[in-house]
């Protein structure tokens, strides 16, 4: 499943800068309730001119640790984010921006082998959607280059499901909370 999830993202990639207004980088600090905060990396395509925009944005998180049980495991979060933008004042130096969609985020752990006996672990969080709001600022640089600034809050519950260290695994994760974005786009 995963693979199949990568080839999307890929191919996405590949045919998205085609049809986009612009294409952005961004790093990102994630701070859902029951991880701890983590930092990431993204890519963000925005596809329109006008005061409305549709966004497509991929973002990495490798780290986030679990607060519930610590000792267990680290998740690796992958959000999909499909939505809309609405500018205020385009053309300026200075654009603020509001904006909602879709969050479709893939789970991975990053198990810390520290299992002895050799129990089994096997655990899985299966992908979840859910949805954010976001507020922020575009920062003209020049023709082509622009800066932002943005806080985007996503709402997205998972739950970890298997067998791990032998035991039953039924962990409810809340990854509901906000992300600090900062990004650099080209645009044509």
């Amino acid at each position: 499943m995963k693979n199949w999830i990568l080839g999307m993202l890929v191919l996405a990639l590949c045919a998205g800068p085609a049809a986009a207004s612009s294409i952005g980088f961004f790093v990102s600090s994630y701070s859902p309730d029951d991880t701890d905060t983590g930092e990431g990396i993204g890519i963000d395509l925005e596809f329109g001119s006008g005061p409305v925009e549709f966004e497509l944005r991929f973002s990495l998180y490798e780290e986030l640790v679990s607060a519930p049980i610590p000792e267990v495991y680290e998740i690796e979060a992958v959000p999909i984010d499909f939505g809309i933008n609405r500018n205020f004042g385009r053309g300026k130096t200075v654009t603020p921006y509001i904006g909602a969609g879709l969050s479709y985020i893939v789970f991975d752990f990053n198990v810390e082998t520290t299992i002895t006996g050799g129990a089994p672990r096997s655990v899985d969080i299966d992908p979840e959607i859910g949805y954010y709001a976001q507020v922020g600022l575009e920062f003209q640089i020049n023709q082509t280059w622009k800066g932002s600034a943005e806080v985007l809050y996503r709402q997205v519950d998972a739950e970890a499901e298997g067998d791990d260290l032998g035991l039953p695994l039924d962990q409810r994760i809340t990854m509901t909370g906000p992300a600090l974005n900062f990004g650099l786009a080209v645009q044509w």
